[in-house]
């Protein structure tokens, strides 16, 4: 029982401090640029800062720690547009997944609308809408790089949900700890 208090704690304040950074109206870009040491130069920081690519979030293979380099990390623009997609499902055929994310006024963030369809369930039970904010933020357990996408419910009967953002078109859902899925079944979502 113990452990599992304490797995809640500590999951309420991962989840509290990625608000905090998702919320505090900086870019992903810019709190990304601010948390890894601050050592960006003024004639540098820009041309970095326009550098974008599609190809998954890979660790640097000869930085150090003590001096993280924003190439490291590639950058990759803020989700938004509809993602579709049939999720793996435990006890249904699939869950039929289409989420809309909606940009904010600031890039980062923004609201979302989420409908899943589970196959095979009786039609009373099979339909779930939902709605809410999502996030971005950084690292989870296999990849201190990665981007995850978080959405936070505000309407809707879910749990709040993370996806990593494996490219501009592509999100692949998480665990609740935002762990990455060992399975081969189909859990990403793609750009529509």
């Amino acid at each position: 029982m113990k452990a599992i208090i304490a797995l809640f704690v500590l999951f309420s304040l991962t989840l509290g401090l990625q608000q905090v950074q998702a919320q505090s109206g900086k870019s992903y870009k810019e709190w990304l640029e601010e948390n890894r040491g601050g050592k960006k130069t003024a004639a540098k920081a820009p041309a970095k800062s326009k550098a974008k690519t599609t190809a998954k979030p890979v660790k640097a293979e000869a930085t150090s720690a003590a001096e993280p380099t924003l190439e490291a990390t590639p950058l990759l623009a803020p989700p938004s547009g509809t993602f579709r997609g049939t999720l793996a499902c435990k006890d249904c055929q699939g869950i039929q997944t289409e989420l809309t994310l909606n940009t904010g006024a600031k890039g980062s963030n923004g609201s979302f609308n989420m409908k899943q369809v589970y196959m095979g369930k009786p039609a009373d039970k099979s339909v779930v809408n939902s709605s809410g904010k999502w996030f971005l933020a950084k690292g989870n357990k296999q990849n201190p790089d990665a981007v995850v996408l978080q959405l936070i419910p505000t309407a809707g009967d879910i749990d709040p949900m993370y996806f990593l953002q494996v490219s501009d078109t592509e999100v692949k859902l998480l665990t609740k700890t935002q762990d990455e899925i060992g399975s081969s079944k189909n859990h990403s979502l793609r750009k529509l």
